[in-house]
This record gives C-alpha cells, sequence and structure tokens, in this order.
C-alpha cells in the first residue's frame, strides 16, 4: 500500500528539515519571503538598513539573526516572528546509545572516588568513613588542586588514575583552591561530566552559591560529629551508587560497545 503523494512529500519535507540547523532554517525561510514579494537582495537590504552581502549570509545560514533584525525582516513583510520558525524540527544528536535501552547500563560493583583535600588529618577521617560504607570504594586522595590538575592533565601518561565516578573537592586548599579546581574541571572536556561534591568546612553563603554557579552537583558541610559527617557522606553515596546512573556507567557500555 502507498502512501498519498501529499504524505510522502510532506515526510521528506521533514526528514529534510531535520538535517538544516536552526539558522539555515530561518535563512530559507527569508528567501521564501523575500522572493514571495518580488524583493531583490539589493531592495530588501535598503528596507531594514544593511548590505545584500549581509543579506546573502542570512539567507544560506552563514550568520544568526538577531532577534532586533528579524523584528526588522517581520515590519518589511509584515508578518509575526513565529513564522520563521513554524515547521522547523530540532534536530537530534547524533549518539551512539541513543539506540541502547537504559536499561542495558553497565551496574555498578564499585565506585571509584577521588578526594581532593589538603589536610592529611581530614583524609584519614574521609578514608575511615567510606571504609564503613557497605560498598566497594576504591579512593585516591590528592593533596590540592594543583597537583590534581598536573596530574590528569600534564602527567596523565605518566601516573595512571583510574576514572573517577565521583570527585569531593574541599575549598579551603593552598595553591589552587576549590572554586577554581571546580572551574578548570567543568571546563575540562574529559573531565566535566564528572559529579562533583564540595567537601569543606565552609558555611559562607558566597562559598555555596559560587560552588553551585561552577556546577557542582553538591555541597556538604564538614560536621565536627563524626556520625553526622559519616551519615552525610554515607547519604552521598548512597545516592550516587543507588539512585541514579553516573556518566561512567554509559561510557563502560558505549566501551563495551566499540569493542564488540
Amino acid at each position: 500500500m502507498s502512501l498519498p503523494n501529499n504524505l510522502t512529500n510532506g515526510n521528506k519535507q521533514k526528514n529534510k528539515n531535520l538535517q538544516l540547523s536552526i539558522d539555515e532554517y530561518v535563512g530559507r525561510r527569508l528567501r521564501d519571503f523575500r522572493e514571495r514579494v518580488g524583493l531583490t537582495l539589493m531592495e530588501c537590504a535598503k528596507h531594514v538598513g544593511i548590505s545584500h552581502q549581509q543579506i546573502h549570509k542570512y539567507e544560506m545560514g552563514q550568520t544568526k539573526i538577531s532577534p532586533g533584525m528579524l523584528y526588522k525582516f517581520c515590519k518589511v513583510f509584515s508578518v509575526t516572528p513565529n513564522v520563521f520558525f513554524e515547521g522547523y524540527s530540532v534536530p537530534e544528536e547524533d549518539n551512539e546509545l541513543d539506540n541502547d535501552d537504559i536499561n542495558s547500563y553497565t551496574s555498578l560493583k564499585k565506585i571509584n572516588i577521588l578526594l581532593v583535600e589538603d589536610n592529611p588529618e581530614e583524609q584519614f577521617l574521609i578514608r575511615k568513613i567510606l571504609e564503613e560504607y557497605n560498598f566497594t570504594i576504591n579512593l585516591v586522595c590528592i593533596h590540592d588542586g594543583e597537583e590534581f590538575l598536573d596530574i590528569v592533565k600534564r602527567r596523565i601518561n605518566i601516573i595512571q588514575l583510574p576514572p573517577p565516578d565521583l570527585i569531593f573537592l574541599d575549598l579551603n586548599m593552598p595553591k589552587l583552591d576549590g572554586i577554581a579546581t571546580l572551574r578548570s574541571i567543568k571546563q575540562s572536556k574529559e573531565l566535566r561530566h564528572i559529579p562533583v561534591i564540595v567537601l569543606t568546612g565552609s558555611v559562607r553563603w558566597h562559598d555555596v552559591i559560587n560552588s553551585y554557579n561552577n556546577y557542582a552537583s553538591g555541597y556538604i558541610r564538614k560536621s565536627f560529629e563524626y556520625e553526622i559527617l559519616k551519615k552525610h557522606i554515607h547519604l552521598a553515596i548512597s545516592y550516587w551508587t543507588e539512585c541514579v546512573i553516573l556518566p561512567t556507567q554509559l561510557a563502560s557500555r558505549q566501551l563495551n560497545n566499540n569493542e564488540a
């Protein structure tokens, strides 16, 4: 059974639109409107006060049309801005995992945690807390942010660290403080997907907001009471191991697919 021509043509047009960026699509709509009213590039350019070369770039999708300029085109063609976007479908991202069922992600048998903490006593305390958690945790301790960045960025081929599933980060550190370290992590293409939990004694409003502004995944205050601190850290580990799917679990699935 064949589809009616209008449906077939409609599907072809939809698939064609999926291949266009938003700038290309709006540019084509601009060209269609201009040709429909019979304006040349030069005439259209005079109406909106820019060069005809710029109009051509808009129509080719080479340059993004600003809201102000789009409004000028709307006045020329007596339309609303919405008509430039009608019929556009957002292209789906090219993702190798798109066809995989989310239920097929790799189950966690252990979790790699990286602790960036300059205080040896705090390191010992947190290590003890993690050892008391009923799950296999591979903990790596680094003394400051500068050392961390040096290892993962400059000496990665010399010192091999297990890819961390989760990073616990202190704020008050020498050389490179926690916020600067966090910012560097989130600016790195290789590291930005890793959840970073700020673990600090600071209760300053500025530190909390600044941490989240730099994409921290959580902020835990270090309690002076061991049992309270243990409870908070165990709750955080429970969340990241039992309730959510970590990026590294999907990365493991993708690696297995590539090796297959």
